[in-house]
């Protein structure tokens, strides 16, 4: 075999001068430091009450939907937390759920009124 002490990072375990190191760093990125915020949990829970105010319980649900959904945008907007889209989802389910909701009751109230 032929000897490896001559090769950078042979036998005596030195590096070249010019070679990966640990005091080597990485460029800096475009963009805003730190990345994007995390989602509220006043955002995800407006979203996942939206869902479910569309399929189960078609009153309640949407309202805390709608409630927690507008304060959560504003929250975004004032940078203090992330998951803008997600508090714009829950708004919108909330106000379609509350529609339904509202178009539900006016529904049994006109067949209630023409069954008598």
């Amino acid at each position: 075999m032929a000897d490896q002490s001559d090769i950078a990072g042979g036998a005596t375990g030195t590096q070249t001068p010019g070679g990966p190191g640990y005091g080597a760093q990485a460029p800096a990125g475009y963009g805003y430091p730190g990345g994007a915020a995390l989602p509220s949990g006043k955002a995800t829970a407006s979203m996942v009450l939206g869902i479910l105010g569309l399929v189960l319980i078609p009153i309640i649900l949407p309202i805390i939907a709608l409630c927690l959904g507008i304060s959560a945008r504003r929250m975004a907007d004032r940078g203090v937390g992330g998951g803008r889209g997600q508090a714009v989802a829950g708004i919108v389910m909330g106000s379609v759920g509350i529609g339904f909701a509202v178009l539900g009751i006016i529904m049994a109230t006109v067949q209630g009124i023409s069954a008598m």
